[in-house]
């Protein structure tokens, strides 16, 4: 089951499971734009919290947020490892699909792992690949 969750619950699973290593605060919302540069903009815009629960466990998370420049981004998908290869991937990010306002399109800066799940989706990659502080390849793709 999906649910709305808050920030505080899926900050714990994003520090200490998705970017255990990241040097920068995790926050809210990220000032990223859709192939490069910032807008802190972006922090004045809707955010909102997912979570994936079976049996009242928390398997996995998502987080979506407007952009400036009317897109909405898709950030902080994590699957427990031992529920992966399940769809879960799949329903968190189809429940942002699903629940897009009028919103121009939908993007994400997935890790090389995890593209596959959004081209299979119909995201399509829109940039190389890149180092980022939380992966050693990361590259953007978008929806619409």
């Amino acid at each position: 089951m999906i649910k709305l969750i808050d920030f505080e619950t899926i900050e714990k699973i994003w520090n200490n499971h998705l970017w255990p290593n990241r040097t920068s605060p995790i926050k809210t919302h990220s000032a990223m734009m859709h192939l490069g540069g910032y807008d802190m903009g972006n922090y004045n815009l809707p955010v909102f919290f997912i979570g994936y629960y079976d049996n009242n466990k928390l398997i996995g998370t998502n987080s979506y947020h407007y952009c400036t420049d009317n897109s909405l981004r898709i950030r902080g998908l994590w699957v427990h490892n031992d529920f992966r290869k399940q769809g879960i991937a799949s329903n968190l990010i189809k429940y942002v699909i699903d629940h897009k306002d009028q919103s121009g399109y939908i993007w994400a800066y997935p890790r090389r792992t995890s593209l596959n799940i959004f081209n299979s989706l119909g995201f399509v990659q829109t940039s190389d690949w890149q180092v980022s502080e939380t992966s050693e390849a990361n590259a953007y793709c978008s929806l619409g």
